[in-house]
């Protein structure tokens, strides 16, 4: 019986350090990582309009379908298959005037708009598609903007350029306390965007006369890591 116990409290003597070692805190080093990558547009974009008024809604509605018809048939032929048309909005609302004897305000007519979104995927064919739309009857423009054709792949590159840069970041903080880096222990995404670059809305005839320059497409991503800190090795540089 005094031999068990023996043995017993031997063993228990070798696992209680074992057990204090594995309930140490774990020497950690938490960075951030950035990345932004410039590239360059694969489509770009315009918003064409047409606005007209009548004096009932139904007519107002019929004159905006067949000049928006003229616009659509126009960037049709310029795009063929290098691009797609998107209805941006429609609306359809009264003009009213303010009738000081009787104190209610007076239908005058209606006032129809309908947008559409031209993407294109040569970002060099806006300026002709913005003259062909203007030139068919659109009467308000919007853009031009930048986009990718994946803004999916290219946000997935840009995270993982920011974890290099984390990485990075936390070796040179690890060599200059004298230890060596270890696995990365969390993750956390702070951001990750594409902003491409857009301009205001302006009168549509004057954008026609502008030649438009693509601008490169900024993707960033920012992440949060935590690395494990070991010591250094005797003889062996991180």
């Amino acid at each position: 019986m005094r031999r068990w116990l023996i043995l017993t409290m031997v063993l228990l003597g070798l696992w209680l350090p074992c057990v204090a070692l594995a309930q140490e805190p774990v020497s950690s080093i938490i960075v951030n990582g950035q990345a932004t990558l410039n590239l360059a547009p694969e489509e770009g974009v315009i918003t064409v309009g047409v606005t007209t008024e009548a004096l009932t809604a139904a007519q107002a509605s019929q004159a905006n379908g067949s000049a928006m018809q003229k616009v659509v048939d126009a960037l049709k032929k310029m795009l063929g298959q290098k691009g797609r048309l998107e209805t941006a909005g429609y609306w359809l609302r009264p003009l009213t005037t303010w009738d000081k004897d009787k104190k209610q305000n007076i239908t005058t007519g209606y006032k129809a708009n309908h947008e559409m979104r031209v993407i294109s995927r040569d970002p060099l064919a806006l300026a002709g598609l913005l003259d062909a739309a203007v030139a068919a009857g659109a009467n308000s423009v919007s853009g031009p903007e930048w986009q990718l054709s994946d803004s999916k792949a290219a946000g997935l590159k840009a995270l993982a350029a920011a974890f290099a840069d984390a990485k990075a970041r936390a070796q040179v903080l690890a060599r200059a306390a004298g230890m060596r880096l270890g696995p990365v222990l969390k993750i956390r995404v702070a951001g990750a965007e594409d902003s491409p670059p857009v301009m205001n809305r302006t009168l549509a005839k004057a954008m026609a006369a502008t030649p438009l320059q693509p601008n490169e497409v900024q993707v960033r991503a920012e992440v949060n890591c935590v690395f494990a800190l070991l010591p250094a090795a005797p003889g062996v540089a991180e």
